[in-house]
């Protein structure tokens, strides 16, 4: 083993530098002196304290693509092995020049330096962007840390922040028997933060009440209001609901980013099937295209993608929308307003004079509703909604509960959608180079963002004619297979295949 530590322990400096580079002549290798070398903190940084130490290794320079590293030792026996691991990890290639140990533990000094650098930078950033906390929490444990130390009025402006940078899509309140817990809504699951003391809550509540307009003596009814703010460079739009409970006012704080950049529809993550029939169905002059799911399911979402698609100046498109989730430019949006009886149905009726090419409707929730779309859908209008039903088939008995003409409905449906939710597997941990309990791109769950599971129902005859003399569901459901219908959890089960999600997931979002 060409390990020249030990041998050059008792030498002098410069007798230890002329017979390490005699050695790497004989080795045909290249040799550096590291202590007259400006090593740049980026290239040292690729490699931690401990990895250069352990696998005595430290990287020196960067040439293009290539990393060059020193090393008083050529044949330790997890230099290779970590190469080759920290190299398909950062894209690179590796080449070694052999130091002295003397230069080794000099550049092994520098990590030190490093470190003192970057503790002193962060805390002049921090102290310099104390007041904005969008530059200060990006974790669960920088919320949770925070949350004890800052003063009630700086509470509501912490939460809002965690929520802006962890991609939170729900803020929960929760007054509960002798304590008050704080969660967040991370890619559709809920996450504790942390318990807050009652005089916290009862702050926050206050404050939350006025920055929404709510009646702040009122304590034992619901109430619903909205309200803007800057947090770092977004401005959202954030919905609240209060709620009386048993143990005090609950309050769910939706989160609404008015920048969010609108997806285009190939970016959705749809199989190729439905891509097909989805641009096929959209492309139609007149007709119905429904999305169901649940809440939060990512209807509106697909919704605003076909709408952005279809967008041009010689179309002209109506949204009618509870509420107004995100402004289109060249698109006329309306909000339903319950309280003026500004309704769905009363909202359709007067959109279809308008002379409108395309119509979408936030959601159908009523005969009225559900009679306008359908005759809008026969007459020279394409019209886009939503329902709340579990499967695409689903949604045939709930429009005819609705009392939808079955010779009406049978010849308007161009497409059904539905659709769920499912988080992505975290690409940084997936690959054991960290361990997921100690990942900070999810947090430890194993999960970042999510894509949708689909199903894509386009009725033929056979199917129409069961709508025609009210089929059950099971019939529906068993035609819509039969005519070739991909079921959302073979769906899941296909980006199960292609590494996208879990098996376990899959199955918890269809219960399958």
């Amino acid at each position: 083993m060409l390990d020249i530590s030990g041998q050059l322990s008792s030498i002098n400096r410069a007798q230890e530098e002329s017979i390490t580079q005699t050695l790497a002549r004989n080795f045909s290798v290249q040799y550096v002196n590291l202590i007259n070398y400006q090593i740049a903190d980026h290239v040292l940084s690729l490699f931690n304290e401990d990895e250069a130490k352990i696998n005595q290794i430290a990287p020196y320079m960067k040439v293009g693509s290539t990393i060059w590293c020193a090393t008083p030792n050529l044949l330790n026996e997890t230099q290779e092995t970590f190469l080759k691991q920290k190299g398909d990890l950062l894209k690179v290639g590796f080449k070694k020049a052999l130091c002295s140990q003397t230069s080794f533990e000099y550049c092994l000094s520098l990590y030190q330096k490093i470190e003192k650098n970057r503790s002193e930078k962060a805390e002049k950033a921090k102290l310099k962007e104390m007041s904005d906390w969008a530059n200060v929490v990006h974790t669960l444990e920088d919320i949770s840390s925070q949350i004890t130390k800052v003063s009630t009025t700086e509470m509501i402006d912490l939460i809002l922040a965690g929520a802006v940078n962890l991609d939170a899509s729900d803020i929960h309140i929760e007054p509960a028997n002798g304590s008050v817990r704080l969660r967040y809504r991370l890619d559709g699951v809920l996450k504790d933060i942390s318990d807050i003391t009652n005089i916290q809550y009862k702050a926050v509540l206050a404050r939350v009440k006025n920055l929404s307009r709510l009646k702040l003596d009122i304590a034992n009814q619901p109430q619903d209001g909205r309200f803007e703010k800057k947090v770092g460079e977004h401005t959202i739009d954030v919905r609240v609901s209060v709620l009386p409970t048993a143990y005090g006012e609950a309050v769910v704080m939706r989160i609404l980013l008015e920048d969010t950049r609108l997806l285009n529809l190939d970016e959705l993550g749809f199989n190729s099937e439905a891509m097909k029939l989805i641009n096929e169905a959209i492309l139609a002059p007149n007709g119905l295209i429904l999305n169901t799911g649940p809440t939060g399911s990512g209807k509106t979402t697909t919704l605003y993608s076909i709408l952005n698609k279809l967008n041009k100046p010689e179309v002209k498109i109506i949204t009618i929308e509870d509420p107004i989730e995100y402004r289109i430019k060249g698109i006329d949006q309306t909000q339903v307003n319950l309280s003026a009886n500004y309704t769905f149905a009363s909202a359709l009726r007067s959109v279809v004079r308008q002379d409108p090419d395309i119509i979408m409707v936030g959601e159908i929730r009523d005969n009225d509703t559900a009679d306008i779309a359908l005759h809008a859908s026969i007459t020279g209008h394409l019209v886009l909604s939503t329902l709340h039903t579990n499967t695409a088939a689903a949604a045939i008995p709930r429009m005819l509960n609705m009392n939808a003409a079955p010779y009406l409905l049978a010849g308007s449906i161009n497409l059904i959608i539905a659709q769920r939710l499912v988080r992505k597997i975290c690409t940084v941990c997936q690959n054991d180079e960290i361990k997921k309990p100690q990942c900070k791109n999810c947090g430890g769950t194993g999960y970042k963002g999510r894509l949708p599971i689909i199903e894509a129902l386009k009725p033929t005859k056979d199917f129409n004619d069961l709508i025609v003399r009210k089929a059950t569901l099971e019939e529906f459901q068993t035609k819509a297979k039969q005519i070739g219908m991909k079921t959302m959890f073979e769906d899941g089960m296909e980006k199960v295949k292609l590494g996208l999600t879990s098996e376990a997931e899959v199955r918890r979002v269809t219960m399958q």
